[in-house]
C-alpha cells in the first residue's frame, strides 16, 4: 500500500517539473554588409522659405534725453538715499544671470504736485540680454522706492541717469 501512495507522489513531480525551452531562432535573417549611404537618393520635398522677420525695435526712446531735462538736485538727493533698490534690482536680476553684465539706464521719472508718480527706463545700455530683467525691476520698484516731499520739484518729466558696473 505504500508503494501506491508513493506512485502518485512521483507522478506530480515529474509532471510539475519545466522542460528546457527552445531557444527561438530569428525568422528574419540581419543584413550586416556596409552600404555607402552617399550613394543613397532622398525624396523629401523642398525646404519651406523662412518665414521669420525680426520685429521692429521701437526707435522714439533712442532719443528721450534730447526733449526732457535733467533732473533736479532734490530729485537726485532722492535717488541717493534709496540707491539700495537699484543696486538690489542690478544684483538679483542682472548679475545673478550674467556676472559680466554692465551698463546703465535713463529713468523717465514723472513728478506730480504730490511728489513721483511714474518712473519708467526710457533708454538703457546694457551689455547683456539680463539688463531687460533689471529694467522690468526698476520699472515695478522706483516710483515707490524715491519718495519726494510735495512741492520740493517742480512737476514735470525729468530723465535720471542710473550705470551699473562701473568702476
Amino acid at each position: 500500500m505504500r508503494k501506491f501512495a508513493i506512485i502518485p507522489l512521483v507522478v506530480m513531480i515529474f509532471l510539475g517539473c519545466p522542460k528546457d525551452d527552445k531557444v527561438a531562432i530569428d525568422s528574419v535573417p540581419i543584413d550586416t554588409t556596409p552600404v555607402n549611404l552617399d550613394s543613397l537618393v532622398t525624396e523629401l520635398p523642398p525646404p519651406a522659405p523662412d518665414t521669420f522677420t525680426p520685429p521692429k525695435l521701437p526707435t522714439g526712446s533712442q532719443n528721450v534725453g534730447a526733449s526732457i531735462p535733467n533732473a533736479p538736485a532734490a530729485l537726485m538727493d532722492a535717488v541717493e538715499r534709496e540707491q539700495s533698490f537699484t543696486k538690489f534690482c542690478y544684483q538679483e536680476f542682472g548679475l545673478k544671470a550674467d556676472p559680466s553684465l554692465r551698463g546703465g539706464v535713463a529713468m523717465i521719472v514723472t513728478v506730480g504736485s504730490g511728489g513721483i508718480t511714474k518712473a519708467v527706463v526710457g533708454n538703457d545700455s546694457w551689455t547683456g540680454r539680463a539688463g531687460k530683467a533689471v529694467n522690468t525691476c526698476l520699472n515695478q520698484k522706483a516710483a515707490q522706492a524715491w519718495q519726494l516731499a510735495a512741492g520740493a520739484v517742480k512737476p514735470g518729466r525729468y530723465v535720471v541717469p542710473l550705470s551699473f558696473g562701473t568702476a
